[in-house]
């Protein structure tokens, strides 16, 4: 048994010094005195890794943007041990077929957990593998469809469904084409968007709201939902990143936005912390049709340890909203470090503030819009007691799998 010695974060407690006992991947005791094979007295802090239920790896379809590998290195360098991938590769996952193809890629290159989402087209719920596929969830776009089918797949799926129907909280009829000469035309071009979807949403348990973007949207969310927002939707704006570069779906928006979700954000009142981690390269960015996405993964937390650090969050807050909500929505027994459950964790020193480095990051889009943000990042991390990735350097390359098999 491995034992690690140190200030830990433990549930209900915050931290305390105590010693965390590892075995076979598994957190096998916390204890304030233990004896083990190896002694391992780390210093800084432990907190439990983050699992980020939204991001959009590329692979297959895309891999110039991202594939397996370098999103999964990005995410573990960034302190996430677990991601849940997209559906909206090429092709889409959307059966059995695309979705088993789907996790022998992340199951061959991956060094960091993983689950899928399925698509939602229509007719899914009349699927024989329906209630049998291994998914986290489903995934519900507004492109491409008309309102009618969006809201009729939407109830139908939350009629029949037993696991979260995460949906991309834009109303198609209020999504509009518009030429864009600056980035608050995209912003222009969905105003409404947001509001108008989750107003006409029914209430649900099993219902999502990906990415919230907007005061209107949060104060328009539907009963018994759950949501979540990214670190882009909390700090950036309008204001401060007026680059095309940052066209994203949802838009960026105003400093009010910012507050009025950060605000919510602090409050519980939005449980989790996702990334959207969806790269694209610079030099798509920049061409005369730039598509909509940034990457993520790997800064996410790194910004908002920043932010803890600052005096502008409570740790207990972050630690919920990365690790143990993101899990308990999704039904998995991980994201606290307690007896029993998958030893996944992070050791960070809070002190150690340096500024984004595009240099030492590791997605394939090769940009980032917080370069030069303070940030801090996760000296060690440990995805089922193996160490996998130190000082911004992935360390380990034995593979993840599928979190819902």
């Amino acid at each position: 048994m491995d034992v690690f010695e140190g200030k830990v974060w433990i549930p209900n407690k915050g931290l305390t010094d105590t010693c965390v006992g590892i075995e076979n991947g598994k957190i096998k005791i916390v204890k304030s005195s233990l004896k083990g094979d190896k002694i391992i007295k780390f210093k800084g802090i432990m907190l439990p890794s983050a699992l980020d239920m939204h991001v959009h790896f590329r692979d297959p379809g895309y891999p110039h943007k991202e594939d397996w590998k370098s999103g999964s290195e990005s995410a573990a360098c960034g302190g996430v041990t677990a991601v849940v991938d997209m559906p909206n590769t090429n092709p889409f996952t959307s059966d059995v077929t695309t979705f088993n193809e789907k996790e022998a890629i992340a199951s061959s290159k991956s060094v960091v957990d993983f689950g899928l989402g399925v698509n939602v087209e229509e007719g899914l719920a009349d699927k024989e593998w329906f209630d049998t596929i291994p998914s986290a969830f489903w995934k519900l776009y507004p492109y491409g469809i008309t309102s009618e089918q969006y809201f009729s797949n939407a109830r139908e799926i939350l009629e029949k469904t037993n696991k979260p129907l995460v949906i991309h909280g834009e109303h198609p009829d209020h999504m509009y084409d518009e030429p864009l000469k600056e980035l608050a035309d995209h912003t222009k071009n969905r105003h409404n968007a947001e509001s108008e979807c989750l107003s006409s949403m029914p209430s649900s348990s099993y219902l999502h709201v990906a990415h919230l973007s907007t005061e209107d949207g949060l104060n328009n969310m539907p009963s018994l939902a759950s949501s979540e927002v990214c670190p882009h939707h909390l700090l950036l704006n309008l204001e401060n990143c007026q680059s095309m570069d940052c066209k994203v779906d949802p838009p960026l928006r105003t400093r009010n936005d910012n507050s009025t979700l950060y605000n919510a954000f602090r409050e519980g009142q939005i449980p989790i912390l996702a990334s959207d981690h969806a790269p694209h390269t610079i030099s798509e960015k920049r061409s005369d049709t730039p598509p909509s996405g940034l990457p993520g993964v790997e800064t996410m937390i790194p910004l908002m340890l920043n932010e803890v650090s600052e005096g502008r969050l409570e740790m207990s807050r972050l630690i919920n909203a990365m690790s143990e909500a993101p899990a308990s929505r999704l039904s998995l027994e991980r994201g606290r470090i307690s007896q029993g459950l998958t030893a996944d964790f992070m050791i960070v020193d809070m002190k150690n503030s340096q500024p984004i480095d595009l240099d030492k990051l590791h997605s394939n889009a090769n940009w980032t819009p917080f370069e030069d943000w303070p940030a801090i990042f996760p000296s060690q991390v440990y995805r089922r007691g193996e160490l996998i990735a130190e000082d911004c350097q992935v360390t380990n390359i034995s593979t993840g799998h599928n979190l819902f098999r």
